[in-house]
C-alpha cells in the first residue's frame, strides 16, 4: 500500500523541487515532464480503449467488470507481459461522484487477488488471499477528497485518484478448471452508493484524429491526454511545484492547452517526443541486477513514491504490475556466460530442492521482445506459455528439485518439463506468488540460466 509521506518530507520535496526561477520554455528539457507524465498516458490509452471517447459508444461502462473468459495467449497484445496464469477481470471506476462497493467472492482458499490501481499506475491496495483471506467481504472505495458519511463497520480502500482501475487475476489450474473460476468471476460485484456518473472520459478537447500519425499530431495526442488525466486527477501536493515549473511547456493539467502553447514549444514537443520514446524503449531498467544474469524489480514496484523514471520503465515494460509482496518476479535475458538467450540454442534452468519458495504458487514465462518494448507470448506447438508448479506432469527430483529445458526444439526425454521458445531472441519471467520472507529479502537467488550447446 502506498507509504504516505509526512510533512517534514513534504516539505524537504517542496525544497527541492521548486525552483528559484523556472527556466525559459526554449531551454527548459521536456525529459522529466515526459519520464513523469508517460504512466498516465498509458493509464489513459486502456481507459479509452475500453470507456471511449463519449462521442462513439462501447460496449463497457463505469462501474462494470469486464471478464476475461481465457487464459491469454500469443493474440493478446493490449497489455505488455501479460500472465498465463489467472483470468483477470477489469473494471474502471469513476469514485469523483461517491463511493463504490466492492464486493469480494469466497474462493474456498483457491489465490486471488484485486489490484486497486491509481492513474499514475500505483497500487493503492492489493485485495485478496494475502491480505485478507478468501472469505466472501465487502469493501468500500473512496476517492481522495470524500468527505461523506460511510457505512459503519466498513472496510474503506481510499484511493489517491478519482480514476481507477480494479485489476483481478484469479489461478486456473488447467482447461477444466475454466467453469469453476468463472463463476466466481461472476461474484464479483460493483455498486456505487451514488448516481454512477455519466461524463465522457475526454472532458477538455477532443483528442486528435488516430488517422493523423504525423509528428505533430502525435506530440498534441500525448499533452492532451496526460493534461486531461492531471486535471480529473490532480497528483499529491508536494508535486504541485512541478507542475508549476512545467506549465510553461505544456504538462500542468486543466491550466494546460495544446493551442495555448507558442510554436516553439509546440514544435520541439513534435520534434523531440520520438526521440523521448525510444531513449525510454531503449534504456527501460527492469530494476536491480542479481546474480547469474537476473533482474529483480525495485522495491517500490507499483508503489513508486518519487521514482519517477522507474515508473515509466515499468509503465512501458509490465504496466499493471503488482507490488513485490504480492508477485516478486524476476527476469533474464542472458545465460550464465552472459550471452543473450536465444532460440536458436538449448537451456536448462535447475530449480534447487524445494523448488520457489512461496505460499501462492510459481511460474516461469517465456516472453518473445517486440522492437518497441513490449513483451508477448509467442506460439508453440505445446500452446505453452509458461511453466510452473502446477504443470501436468511436471516432473521433480525425490527433493523437489525441479530441471527445466528451454529451447525451440522439443527434447526427446523431457517434454513435460520443457518451455518452448521462439526462434530469435527471448526473455524469462519467473513470477512467485504470495513469495516467503527469503525471496523478498534476497536470500534466496535464482540459479543462473545453462546453455547446452
Amino acid at each position: 500500500m502506498p507509504r504516505f509521506a509526512i510533512a517534514s518530507f513534504a516539505a524537504l520535496l517542496l525544497s527541492v523541487y521548486a525552483p528559484a526561477q523556472a527556466a525559459p520554455p526554449a531551454e527548459m528539457p521536456l525529459k522529466p515532464a515526459f519520464d513523469y507524465a508517460f504512466p498516465l498516458q498509458e493509464m489513459a490509452k486502456l481507459r479509452l480503449a475500453r470507456l471511449g471517447d463519449g462521442q462513439t459508444p462501447t460496449e463497457f461502462r463505469l462501474n462494470q467488470w469486464i471478464h476475461m473468459r481465457a487464459l491469454l495467449g500469443p493474440a493478446d497484445r493490449r497489455v505488455t507481459a501479460p500472465n498465463n496464469d489467472t483470468l483477470y477481470s477489469l473494471a474502471w471506476l469513476d469514485l469523483a461522484n461517491g463511493p463504490v462497493r466492492l464486493s469480494l467472492p469466497d474462493t474456498q482458499g483457491r489465490y486471488y487477488s484485486v489490484a486497486v490501481l491509481d492513474m499514475y499506475t500505483n497500487n493503492v491496495a492489493v485485495l485478496g488471499r494475502r491480505t485478507g483471506g478468501t472469505r466472501a467481504r465487502e469493501v468500500l472505495l473512496v476517492g481522495p477528497r470524500w468527505q461523506g458519511p460511510l457505512p459503519e463497520g466498513q472496510q474503506v480502500v481510499q484511493s489517491t485518484t478519482n480514476d481507477v482501475l480494479l485489476l483481478s487475476r484469479m489461478l486456473v489450474d488447467g482447461p477444466a478448471d475454466l467453469p469453476a473460476v468463472h463463476a466466481l468471476q461472476d461474484q464479483l460485484k460493483l455498486a456505487p452508493l451514488a448516481q454512477a456518473p455519466t461524463q465522457p472520459l475526454w472532458i477538455s478537447a477532443p483528442l486528435v484524429p488516430a488517422s493523423d500519425t504525423s509528428p505533430m499530431a502525435a506530440a498534441r495526442r500525448y499533452l492532451e491526454m496526460v493534461n486531461e488525466m492531471l486535471a480529473r486527477n490532480p497528483p499529491p501536493a508536494y508535486e504541485q511545484a512541478k507542475l508549476d515549473a512545467w506549465a510553461a511547456i505544456g504538462v500542468c493539467g486543466a491550466r494546460c492547452r495544446w493551442n495555448q502553447l507558442s510554436p516553439e514549444v509546440q514544435q520541439r514537443w513534435a520534434t523531440e517526443l520520438p526521440g523521448l520514446l525510444a531513449e525510454l524503449k531503449r534504456n527501460a531498467s527492469l530494476g536491480k541486477p542479481q546474480p547469474g544474469g537476473w533482474t529483480k524489480p525495485l522495491d517500490t514496484l507499483g508503489d513508486f513514491g518519487t521514482d519517477y523514471r522507474y515508473r515509466a520503465d515499468v509503465a512501458l515494460t509490465g504496466l499493471l504490475a503488482l507490488i513485490p509482496p504480492e508477485d516478486s518476479n524476476a527476469t533474464v535475458k542472458v545465460d550464465g556466460r552472459g550471452e543473450p538467450l536465444s532460440g536458436q540454442h538449448r537451456y536448462r534452468l535447475s530449480l534447487p530442492a524445494g523448488g520457489m519458495p512461496v505460499d501462492g504458487f510459481w511460474s516461469l514465462s517465456m516472453y518473445q521482445e517486440e522492437p518497441d518494448g513490449r513483451l508477448f507470448f509467442t506460439d508453440n506447438p505445446l500452446k505453452r506459455y509458461t511453466l510452473g508448479d502446477r504443470t501436468p506432469g511436471l516432473k521433480r527430483g525425490v527433493d523437489g528439485s525441479v530441471v527445466i529445458e528451454v529451447g525451440n526444439s522439443q527434447p526427446t526425454d523431457a517434454a513435460a518439463n520443457w518451455l518452448p521458445a521462439p526462434t530469435g531472441p527471448f526473455m524469462l519471467v519467473m513470477r512467485a506468488y504470495q513469495p516467503r520472507a527469503e525471496v523478498l529479502d534476497g536470500r534466496f537467488q535464482m540459479p543462473a540460466v545453462q546453455r547446452l550447446d
